[in-house]
Formats: structure tokens, C-alpha cells, sequence
């Protein structure tokens, strides 16, 4: 009974004993964590320090920040679900499962992995086209355009019926089973394909002057993999673009030759969408800018003109229905033509050969609104004949300088609506309702800008048009030397709340399809 007692006594001591070590390890478990004076940071975990207060052991100190941690991990969940539901509009508006009946797929990987995002569900219409804005990674702007959906429902139809099925078809799978796929590039193929689509040759520029080199670097421009040839599906998004977007195309052409003269720069396309480069302020919102900076945007465009004529030996652009809303200016200040859709590229070796020394010898007869009328009815014609109107491009190109003067830069009464397209075609404009982008010039050059401008829109001597622009450029471009302060590229980012980015960082695509960088 002794032995049983004290048995039972050891059991209890080391019961005790044992519940003892127990509460020591739970009151040092729950203040573990707690940093007192004898416990100090370990070096590179130090945070910001805080003023401490008498009652700060009193407070729960701890609950604000608590509080801000939760509601950027709520504010965190609720971008990521924004960021998914846009997510998914991207992959529906670009219809990826329509290719190779569509633009290519150069982007779809980026906007499926979420890298290429839209910044918001609300497009802006122009044009027919809703644009959206959306940002590659955190850094840079872009501009999404989607084409209007009723040139691709009549490709699709007539997709499925050369392909001998129904109405309805999935496009995709029949257009490699259509010519298409199959049918080499010509004039013909062309010209059948935009009647499909309903598409007349008058609105559609690029064909002005369809040469067999021009032709050639088409295709050559939508061999993505830079193999020398065009597969299938190369060809179908080649026809395809041809028919609902020939901006890219041109876009497409202008970058594989790397003739950066003035055009955002296509970023890449997926499916049945383009993207491109963002943060274009519009030419019409710069109207109240300081004249100096108007002046030097003047300068720019002018500059443009002689750039589509002179900075590529074998590419002559040729670009008629000159608007300022149809100009902007990107994040480094340079002025872009945003619709590309309405340029014609002459291939110069249909020019005349006496034509090869220089700009100053080609204009031997006055050409004004009448001679211009003329030359646009003709080259929009159905029949017209290529070696004949094509070879007289570069007599009347001075054309562009007139549509600049006239419809853009002047703020002269005489100059609100010029019309240089009666019986061509083209749309005709309505009459221009805003100010000139030179206007309330200072009176000191006043009389020299007003009478270079009225010689650029109406020429008294063969040539005078292009001596006058020329003289108008450099009498603009005086202006910002004298007043550097008016950059309005500097205007951009001042309050800290657009991040600027060095645009070097981008890999936009170059010319073999691939990504630069």
C-alpha cells in the first residue's frame, strides 16, 4: 500500500511537471513573435521606423495596418477578376478560332496569357471601327482596332460557298479548302475578292497603280516566318487583311521596307483584331496650343508630304483625302497619318524616265483644282490604263501639298472646303467647320504665311506649289527654334500621373515576323 502510494505520487509529480513544461512553451510560442528591446531586427529586414508614443503598448497598433492589407488584397482580387473578364472579352473580340480566316496570330499567346490587357470594356467608334485602349505589360499604351463586322460576314459567306459548303460554315476550316488558299496574287483575284465583300475599286486606294513588283511585296510582306514563301495560311490572312483592312497591309509594307515616315506603328495582330501603337493625342485637340507649336506640327506634315514622295528610291506614297481628323501626334511628338486604309504605293519605275533627277523638273504646267479633278476621276477608273494614268503620279503628287494647305493648315475664308475629287469617287468632304491649324498667326508674319499658303493651294506658275511649301516648312520650323519652350511632348507626364517609358523597351515586330528585341 506504501509502495502503491508513493507510486502514485512520483505519477503525479511528473504529470505536473509535464503540464508545466507545456503552459512554459505556449507563453513562449504566442510571444514569439513579439519584437521587445532584447530583440532586435535581423539586418536587411528592418522596415520604416514609426514614432513611438507612452500608450502605444495600450493600442492595438496593428489593426490599420491589418485593415490596408485586406483591402489591397480585396482591391488586388477585384483587379484580377476585372482583369480576367477582359480577359475573356479580348479572346471574343479577336475570334482567334476564325483563323487562318483572319489577320494571323502574331499576338493571341500574349493576350491568352494575359500580358496584352485592355484597359477597359468601352470602345471608341471612328470611322465604323471600335477602338479600344489596352497596355502591354505595365508599361506600354496601345490602340486595339476592330474592324466593322460586316465585310468579314460576307467573307465568311463566301468562304463557305467556294468551298461547297453551307452558309454558316465554320470559315475557318472551309478557307483552306477555298482559292484562297490556293490562288496566287494578281489584280484579278483582287479585284473579285472586294467585289465579294462589296468593296468598289474607287475606295480602294492601294490598287491605284497594282504593279507586279507592288504585288510582289505584298505577299512578300505577310511571310511571317521569313521562309521566302507564302503557306496557306499566310495567304488566307494576306486576302483577308486585303479585304477588311488594307491599313495593315500597308502598315505590313512600310515596315518591311522600314520607311518610318509618318504611321503608328503596328504592333501585331490576333485573329480578327490589330493592335497597334497608343497614346495619340488628336491634331484637332491642339488647336489652342501657342503658335509655335502649331507651327512646328505645320512643319511636320509638310515634312510628310515630301517624305511619301522622296525617302525611298523605289516607293512613291500617294495619299488624297488629307483632314485633321485624320492626323495625330504620338508620345514623342511627331505627327502620324492614323488612316493608312486610303493610301495608294506607286512602284517609280512606272514614272517617266525624265522624272529621275529631281522634284524641281517635273511640274512644266500649272495644275490646280480643275487639273486635279481630272487626274483623280481617271486614276480611280475601273478601266483605266496603267502605263498611261500611273506614269503621270509624280506630275500631279503635288496634289498632297495643296490638300495640306488648303484642308489643314490654312484659316483663310477661301480655303474652308476645296474639292479636288468631283467625278472620282471618292467620298466628297464636308465643308471644314474648325480653324485652320495656322490660325491667329502673329502679325508680324502674318502676310508671308498667308501668301505662301495661297500659292501652296493654288499655284501661279508651274512649280510655284512645291517652292511654296517648301519655303512655308522652313519658315515654320524657324518658329521652334526660336521658342523651345512650346514643346508639347513635354506636356505629357508633368503631374507624375502618366508613366513615361523608353519606347527601345518594346518589341514591336520587324520585318522577318519575329519579335525585336
Amino acid at each position: 500500500m506504501q509502495l502503491l502510494r508513493i507510486h502514485y505520487q512520483k505519477l503525479f509529480l511528473c504529470m505536473s511537471f509535464f503540464m508545466l513544461i507545456i503552459v512554459v512553451f505556449r507563453i513562449w510560442d504566442r510571444d514569439g513573435n513579439t519584437i521587445t528591446p532584447q530583440q532586435p531586427l535581423k539586418a536587411g529586414l528592418k522596415g520604416p521606423e514609426r514614432a513611438t508614443s507612452p500608450h502605444e503598448n495600450g493600442i492595438n497598433i496593428d489593426a490599420p495596418a491589418l485593415s490596408a492589407v485586406r483591402h489591397r488584397k480585396n482591391r488586388h482580387k477585384n483587379e484580377k477578376m476585372q482583369s480576367a473578364l477582359f480577359v475573356d472579352l479580348f479572346l471574343d473580340l479577336a475570334k482567334e478560332e476564325t483563323c487562318p480566316l483572319c489577320f494571323g496570330n502574331y499576338l493571341c499567346e500574349d493576350i491568352s496569357a494575359g500580358f496584352l490587357t485592355l484597359d477597359s470594356d468601352t470602345p471608341v467608334v471612328k470611322e465604323g471601327e471600335m477602338v479600344y485602349e489596352a497596355h502591354l505589360g505595365d508599361l506600354h499604351k496601345l490602340s486595339v482596332k476592330v474592324p466593322s463586322g460586316e465585310r468579314f460576314s460576307l467573307l465568311d459567306e463566301m468562304v463557305c460557298l467556294n468551298a461547297s459548303l453551307e452558309v454558316g460554315c465554320s470559315s475557318g476550316s472551309a478557307s483552306v479548302r477555298s482559292y484562297l488558299a490556293k490562288q496566287p496574287l494578281s489584280s484579278r483575284t483582287l479585284y473579285h475578292l472586294l467585289r465579294t465583300v462589296g468593296v468598289p475599286r474607287t475606295h480602294y486606294p492601294l490598287l491605284m497603280c497594282p504593279s507586279k513588283k507592288l504585288l510582289t511585296v505584298i505577299e512578300q510582306s505577310f511571310d511571317e516566318d521569313n521562309d521566302h514563301k507564302v503557306s496557306a495560311d499566310e495567304r488566307i490572312a494576306l486576302y483577308t487583311s486585303l479585304a477588311v483592312a488594307p491599313d495593315i497591309v500597308v502598315l505590313k509594307i512600310l515596315t518591311k521596307a522600314n520607311l518610318n515616315v509618318g504611321f503608328p506603328r503596328l504592333a501585331g495582330v490576333c485573329g480578327r483584331i490589330a493592335v497597334l501603337e497608343g497614346e495619340l493625342t488628336p491634331l484637332s485637340s491642339l488647336l489652342d496650343e501657342p503658335f509655335s507649336v502649331r507651327a512646328s506640327l505645320a512643319a511636320q506634315i509638310l515634312t510628310m508630304v515630301d517624305d511619301f514622295m522622296e525617302d525611298d528610291p523605289e516607293w512613291y506614297l500617294f495619299y488624297a483625302p488629307w483632314t485633321i481628323d485624320r492626323l495625330a501626334v504620338n508620345k514623342e511628338g511627331e505627327v502620324v497619318l492614323t488612316d493608312l486604309s486610303s493610301m495608294a504605293i506607286v512602284d517609280k519605275a512606272l514614272f517617266r524616265d525624265e522624272y529621275d533627277e529631281g522634284t524641281e523638273g517635273r511640274n512644266e504646267e500649272i495644275c490646280n483644282q480643275e487639273c486635279f479633278q481630272k487626274f483623280t476621276a481617271e486614276v480611280y477608273r475601273e478601266d483605266n490604263s496603267l502605263d498611261e494614268v500611273c506614269a503621270r503620279v509624280e506630275d500631279v503628287g503635288h496634289l498632297m501639298y495643296a490638300a495640306v494647305c488648303a484642308m489643314i493648315l490654312s484659316d483663310m475664308k477661301q480655303h474652308k472646303y476645296v474639292d479636288y475629287f468631283t467625278g472620282s469617287g471618292i467620298q466628297r468632304q464636308e465643308p471644314r467647320v474648325t480653324n485652320g491649324l495656322l490660325h491667329d498667326i502673329p502679325a508680324a508674319d502674318r502676310a508671308t504665311v498667308e501668301e505662301l499658303l495661297a500659292e501652296c493651294v493654288d499655284e501661279a506658275a508651274p512649280g510655284g506649289r512645291f517652292q511654296a511649301a517648301q519655303e512655308l516648312r522652313e519658315f515654320l520650323s524657324d518658329f521652334l527654334n526660336e521658342n523651345d519652350d512650346g514643346d508639347i511632348s513635354d506636356d505629357q507626364g508633368d503631374d507624375g500621373e502618366d508613366e513615361d517609358y523608353d519606347d527601345d523597351d518594346y518589341d514591336y515586330e520587324d520585318d522577318t515576323g519575329k519579335k525585336k528585341g
